[in-house]
């Protein structure tokens, strides 16, 4: 006799059924728990950003990914120094993992110095501050850096100036300027100090201590002479001591000859012809010999009275009339010697 059997048949495929989910599920949630699990970031060793970036590539900080970074889910603050937490969103056969990695932002970058020149130049024996050349010293994240005497890792956030050698050798001596920031950072910049010889001082121009006579009498001819000289005003000025054309000591010379008188034909030599007199003394017909010195006469010119001169002055001019304290003032000259004949 047949039994029919078909429940029992249709209640095993059911457990079945059930069996092969169940086995299912573990087997899948084993592998998304092990897909999951294998989701990470290794960083590089020292991660780290520059104090101030203003971006970054969080791929350049990590040395392994398993999986792909689709999101910085927690950025870091690149204003603030010191470690950070970012926290990345990590893909991976459909599952996502938020993933952290720690971060330091960082300031490697040295102080700024800058000076205002390259060489300063001073004469030996002056007063300088080496400071006087610093035009700033300065941090991207400290500032300004403060002066101070000596600079090193118990001294930051400042500057210090050192010179090889001193100013009181001439010479070319490398100036250093050495500064630190508050992490440690250090810049070294050199500048050149040239301390030079003074000039020397020019010799002085020697003095003729010729004695000068008061109360002289005044030139018999001083009348004649200043008449003569006058007459001759505007004519040309040579080389020659005739009327054709007068140089200074040659106009002086033909002028005294009209009156019978001889004296001698340069200015070189009219500074020795008759007798000094003083400046206050002068008289009509006194020779007035002008130049840089006693042993540098230049020109010659007559007296003609009321602080007045005629004399051959150059080529453009020839003879003229001229005020002496003007010349005196002028010229660029002195007077040497005033001579009476």
């Amino acid at each position: 006799m047949k039994t029919n059997d078909v429940p029992s048949i249709q209640k095993n495929k059911k457990r079945l059924r059930r069996f092969l989910i169940i086995v299912l599920f573990i087997c899948l949630s084993g592998r998304v728990c092990h897909t999951y699990k294998s989701i990470g970031v290794e960083p590089l060793e020292n991660a780290s950003v520059e104090i101030g970036s203003t971006e970054y590539d969080i791929h350049n900080l990590i040395k392994n990914i398993n999986g792909e970074i689709i999101s910085v889910k927690q950025d870091i603050d690149t204003s603030i120094l010191g470690s950070q937490e970012v926290v990345l969103e990590v893909k991976k056969d459909n599952i996502i993992k938020d993933v952290s990695m720690e971060v330091s932002v960082v300031d490697s970058t040295a102080p700024v110095i800058a000076v205002k020149d390259e060489v300063v130049t001073i004469t030996l024996g002056d007063s300088y501050d080496l400071r006087e050349n610093i035009e700033n010293v300065s941090d991207f994240v400290d500032g300004d850096l403060a002066y101070f005497e000596e600079t090193n890792q118990s001294r930051l956030k400042a500057y210090n100036i050192q010179l090889d050698g001193d100013m009181y050798s001439p010479g070319d001596h490398d100036v250093v300027v050495s500064a630190i920031d508050k992490s440690g950072n250090i810049a070294n910049y050199k500048y050149v100090l040239s301390v030079v010889e003074p000039e020397p001082e020019p010799e002085p121009e020697p003095v003729y201590y010729e004695p000068v006579y008061y109360d002289l009498p005044p030139n018999a001819a001083g009348n004649d002479l200043v008449s003569i000289a006058y007459s001759y005003l505007g004519y040309p000025y040579g080389p020659g001591n005739y009327p054709g054309a007068f140089d200074c000591s040659g106009f002086v010379q033909y002028v005294y000859s009209q009156v019978g008188i001889g004296i001698s034909r340069s200015t070189s030599t009219q500074i020795y012809d008759g007798s000094p007199v003083s400046y206050d003394d002068m008289q009509p017909g006194d020779i007035i010999v002008w130049g840089y010195g006693w042993d540098a006469p230049t020109h010659s010119a007559m007296y003609v009275g009321d602080g007045q001169m005629i004399h051959s002055a150059n080529y453009s001019t020839g003879v003229i009339l001229s005020d002496v304290q003007g010349w005196l003032n002028g010229s660029g000259t002195q007077i040497v010697t005033i001579r009476r004949i």
